[in-house]
């Protein structure tokens, strides 16, 4: 999760749907108290919240965000073809995996995953502000992103890209720890005052947000699956591997006589395959471990 979370146009979420520990996350999270954990009632707590299950999460997290995460950005760098082909594969073969298990399907459910494709959609498409973010404002960021991060569909990282702050982000990643090594207070405190920021808004808005997720589970869990079905489906068109060369523009396609497919051949084939991966890698996860059952 956390490699795919500083990525724009990939959620987290995402993962941790396909990976089927999405509900118990957002149930542990849900069940943390900051009474107990003032009062001391460790044991308590540790147990309320699964705490194995979490501390194993949130180290992967951790490994993920320092270092497995620059493996991805070099792959995006230098192999932005296959490695986006691979995971539009992954997202395409879950969201008609999750699409398949909605048993009885009405005219309604399509309705919520169509809704929800469309906003998802749409906050891919939304251009970045251009802001000098201060420690009130990192903290609001964060705030939105976490809320948007454990979505579905609806990628942390480009929220902090939409809301103008995901340079700074990942340049407080990298430098927390090299001030540490190279110890200098001023550096220290500027790094890691930005850190409490974000660390602040993180925990705020999860404990926030996963209220309202884990209330729609209780009470709302079909329409709350279909909605996130449709925000997983919507992340699709930011990963489409061939948009610097495919063209799907339907204004152009009436109006302009060149070709619309202006891809080399090795470009299509290099694609084809990695998607085809990717979906593999879904259906063969799926019959290992079903992520949700019938809903």
């Amino acid at each position: 999760m956390g490699s795919f979370d500083i990525i724009p146009g990939i959620s987290g979420g995402t993962i941790a749907f396909i990976t089927g520990v999405y509900h118990e996350l957002i149930k542990n999270i849900n069940r943390f108290s900051f009474k107990k954990l003032l009062k001391g009632q460790f044991k308590t707590l540790w147990l309320d919240v699964n705490g194995p299950f979490m501390i194993s999460l949130f180290l992967g997290i951790i490994s993920g965000i320092l270092f497995i995460s620059k493996i991805l950005i070099y792959l995006f760098e230098n192999y932005p073809t296959s490695i986006s082909a691979f995971i539009f594969g992954i997202i395409f073969g879950t969201f008609f995996q999750f699409v398949s298990l909605i048993k009885n399907k009405k005219i309604d459910d399509y309705f919520y995953i169509f809704i929800s494709l469309i906003i998802s959609i749409g906050i891919t498409q939304l251009t970045s502000f251009n802001v000098k973010p201060s420690l009130i404002y990192l903290f609001f960021c964060s705030v939105v992103a976490v809320s948007a991060m454990i979505l579905p569909g609806i990628s942390g990282a480009m929220i902090f890209l939409i809301l103008g702050v995901y340079n700074e982000i990942l340049s407080i990643i990298q430098n927390s720890i090299k001030v540490l090594l190279n110890f200098n207070f001023k550096d220290f405190f500027i790094t890691y005052s930005k850190v409490l920021s974000i660390t602040l808004g993180i925990i705020f808005g999860l404990k926030i947000f996963t209220k309202i997720v884990a209330w729609l589970f209780n009470y709302k869990k079909r329409k709350t699956l279909l909605i996130l079905t449709g925000l997983v489906g919507g992340s699709l068109p930011k990963l489409w591997p061939l948009k610097g060369c495919l063209n799907f523009d339907i204004y152009n396609l009436l109006t302009s006589r060149e070709m619309i497919i202006r891809c080399e051949a090795y470009e299509i084939s290099e694609s084809i395959l990695f998607i085809l991966a990717g979906v593999m890698l879904v259906v063969t996860f799926n019959r290992l471990k079903k992520p949700i059952d019938y809903f």
